[in-house]
């Protein structure tokens, strides 16, 4: 299997990238776009990921996305606004989602949470 070399220089560029989606968590970047703009080959940008977060961009992104949501409310931010800050179209995208990945709408898990029910990282 071929084996992607990484330099110092492109770990620092994936780094970028990562620090890239964390700020903008509203956008949805793709790897040749990300790639693109951290001027690096897309195959160094997946192997950079592995190799520093051991998953890929959109798991990285996902992984974030989902603990931002879950600090958001933690915090008792209103689910309208949970929604704008993290991407969503509306509160209802956030909750189909929040549904879809944990089996629990936001208010469930929140709730479960608060009684420790539920890991705060699950």
């Amino acid at each position: 299997m071929y084996q992607v070399h990484l330099s110092l220089k492109d770990l620092q560029k994936v780094r970028n990238a990562a620090q890239l989606i964390t700020e903008k968590l509203e956008q949805h970047y793709t790897i040749p776009v990300l790639a693109e703009m951290v001027d690096l080959p897309e195959k160094k940008l997946k192997a950079g990921f592995k190799h520093l977060f051991n998953k890929g961009a959109f798991r990285y992104r996902s992984n974030f996305l989902w603990n931002r949501v879950k600090t958001l409310l933690l915090e008792d931010k209103p689910l309208k606004s949970v929604a704008q800050d993290t991407g969503f179209k509306d509160k209802s995208a956030l909750i189909k989602a929040f549904k879809k990945e944990f089996g629990l709408t936001p208010i469930q898990w929140k709730k479960a949470s608060e009684n420790d029910v539920v890991s705060h990282s699950s």
